[in-house]
């Protein structure tokens, strides 16, 4: 490989230890000796002449790499040999009449299986029993061909048009018959929706839960005192009479109304019941951490656990006692929880506890003991609703803003087994 004459000025200086080819301020002799290994193992030396190029001329570049730290540029071997000059072939005769005449040369080969054909001689006997007689028929003309062409195209242009019409008068009767399809569903839907609307409305009336449902009720009441007001105007009775009709009137719509309180505290009840519920579930329900993977996992903690005991604790008390031994072990876990603390609430629990298991010792019935349970499960709720039994309802606490709320109970030390 042979290197370019300069080198930039801005590079370092060459060490000695580099080959003296390297040097820019080498030049190559015009032969070198080259020594090399033969197939048997000799070394043979032989010389090489340099084919140099004029001093004004400049090599082209075919490829190769350049020194990192000299910057000089090596070319590949084949920017060093000498090509070969192109041969050009003779093309005089490339176009003459001798080259464009196919010469005909006749051979005569053996074929691998034999055969011939034999005509009837006077000599020769043949048997004709199986042959058959074949004659030409009439010759089908360029022109009978077209006319065949032409009636076959018209015969399948006639199916395929009567297949268009046939599809096209398909896809209408499916569009139809879909529109009437839609039509008749959307009919179904409405009928549907309004009796769904209907069942709703009534079901409203009957059992209401919002605001709305009673201001639906008190609405419809007013609406119905006005109308029954208007007849009773109308009557054309005397004074006596229609006094008596008001009188019967005002009867009939405290009966309403009284009506109406009662699922109002009905649905005041549920509304709570629910409430309670959800509390509960959200109390004891597992945190949720997002590990450094990113993946969620749950995990529980000491505050969830003892909402976790307390909410299966309010659950037993609250449910349907099914005997007598059974609520005995309830309200005995129930006084062991909150005889962990000492304040007014819990020693009321504890009166309570031990004034029900004492009635229930002495054979009282269930029906006489509602009043006593009932107090005794909302007691148990307020427990469960303070922060300092269970911290983990601190996150339910209703507070409004400016206002900080302070504990209910202040004297209270937390056990240390779930703090």
């Amino acid at each position: 490989m042979s290197s370019s004459p300069e080198v930039p000025s801005s590079l370092p200086p060459i060490d000695s230890a580099y080959p003296p080819y390297v040097d820019p301020n080498y030049i190559m002799p015009g032969e070198i000796t080259v020594s090399t290994m033969l197939d048997d193992g000799r070394r043979s030396t032989f010389n090489v002449t340099i084919e140099k190029l004029p001093e004004d001329s400049k090599k082209s570049y075919l490829g190769g790499y350049r020194h990192k730290r000299t910057g000089v540029t090596y070319h590949h071997g084949s920017a060093q040999t000498q090509a070969t000059a192109r041969v050009h072939k003779d093309v005089s005769n490339l176009r003459n009449r001798d080259t464009q005449t196919y010469s005909m040369v006749t051979k005569s080969t053996q074929l691998v299986r034999e055969s011939g054909t034999q005509m009837k001689r006077k000599d020769v006997h043949l048997d004709d029993a199986g042959d058959k007689e074949v004659e030409a028929k009439p010759y089908f003309t360029s022109n009978q061909l077209l006319e065949l062409q032409r009636n076959k195209t018209l015969v399948i242009q006639c199916y395929w048009r009567g297949y268009i019409a046939r599809k096209q008068a398909w896809d209408r009767r499916d569009e139809i018959y879909q529109r009437q399809l839609s039509r008749l569903r959307a009919a179904e839907d409405a009928v549907r929706d309004r009796a769904a609307l209907q069942k709703e409305e009534i079901e409203r009336r009957m059992n209401p839960r919002t605001v709305s449902d009673f201001e639906i009720l008190y609405n419809e009441l007013e609406s119905w005192r006005h109308a029954e007001m208007a007849k009773v105007k109308g009557s054309g009775l005397g004074a006596g009479p229609q006094k008596a009709m008001v009188a019967a009137l005002l009867a009939k719509e405290t009966k309403l109304l009284q009506t109406i309180d009662r699922l109002k505290a009905k649905a005041v009840r549920g509304g709570r019941d629910k409430r309670v519920d959800t509390m509960m579930r959200a109390m004891s329900k597992s945190k949720k951490w997002e590990l450094s993977s990113g993946m969620p996992v749950k995990v529980e903690t000491p505050f969830t656990t003892r909402a976790k005991e307390l909410s299966s604790l309010f659950l037993a008390l609250k449910g349907e006692v099914r005997g007598a031994d059974e609520r005995l072990d309830v309200l005995l876990n129930v006084k062991w929880t909150v005889n962990e603390f000492d304040c007014a609430l819990t020693r009321d629990i504890v009166e309570l506890i031990d004034r029900e298991a004492d009635l229930l010792n002495r054979g009282r019935s269930q029906k006489t003991l509602k009043g006593l349970r009932q107090r005794l499960t909302n007691l148990f709720l307020q427990f469960v609703e303070t922060p300092e039994f269970n911290p983990e309802a601190q996150r339910f606490l209703k507070v409004g803003d400016g206002f900080e709320a302070e504990p209910i109970y202040k004297t209270l030390a937390a056990p240390s087994n779930w703090a």
